[in-house]
């Protein structure tokens, strides 16, 4: 089932940022490349404020490029999903706040191959399967056998890498099998998620010149 929900009062805040610099488009950067899950959460994101071109989406390599260019201000915004297992580092960086909070299920996920592979179920525990970190887990509740996992650095990536053919095995979403020409051989389901966009925090220099106050006694 799909679930894009946004509360009120986060939908409030997010208007309040478009509206902050109503003159441009907001650059909302998020993991790449074209297929994630950030990136389809990130295009429901800008669907539900009702202008599609208030937000201009960035995709990067991996969370943290997202994040620097946040700090440098190359980025206004950055979609970050629950389930990345270093989300914390951003929630500890003083330069960055949470700007809203909100929930979104991902496309639905699986195990794809290439369309002219000879796939069997016995693979899965004789082969190597190409994953993104957070969704490794998922093989455990649906095999009764551990299977042997390898990762990239997003679910598109993973994508890639069996239609290139360095692997024949990924857990992607439909979105990634689809863009890559790749068949599922199994599907799971939608994953619900939650999800945080970071902002610069806006008293940041004052965070700054409180710590060069401290270290210098003064």
């Amino acid at each position: 089932m799909e679930i894009f929900q946004i509360p009120d009062v986060e939908r409030r805040a997010l208007i309040a940022l478009l509206r902050a610099d109503s003159t441009r488009s907001i650059n909302l950067g998020t993991l790449g490349p074209e297929g994630t899950s950030s990136e389809y959460v990130a295009q429901l994101m800008s669907q539900c404020v009702g202008d599609r071109g208030c937000f201009r989406i960035v995709l990067a390599d991996t969370y943290e490029l997202c994040i620097d260019a946040l700090t440098q201000g190359h980025l206004d915004l950055v979609l970050v999903a629950h389930a990345y297992p270093n989300i914390n580092a951003f929630y500890m960086n003083p330069g960055l706040e949470p700007a809203i909070l909100f929930r979104g299920s991902t496309p639905e996920y699986g195990i794809a191959t290439r369309s002219d592979f000879a796939f069997h179920e016995e693979l899965l525990y004789t082969d190597t399967v190409v994953s993104h970190p957070a969704t490794t887990p998922l093989p455990r509740y649906y095999f009764d056998r551990p299977v042997k996992l390898v990762t990239a650095t997003s679910t598109s990536q993973a994508a890639g890498y069996v239609a290139d053919g360095r692997y024949n095995i990924a857990i992607t979403n439909e979105q990634a099998a689809k863009q890559h020409n790749l068949k599922f051989v199994y599907r799971f389901s939608r994953i619900p998620m939650t999800w945080t966009v970071f902002a610069r925090r806006k008293d940041r220099n004052d965070h700054a010149r409180t710590r060069t106050s401290l270290l210098s006694g003064s």
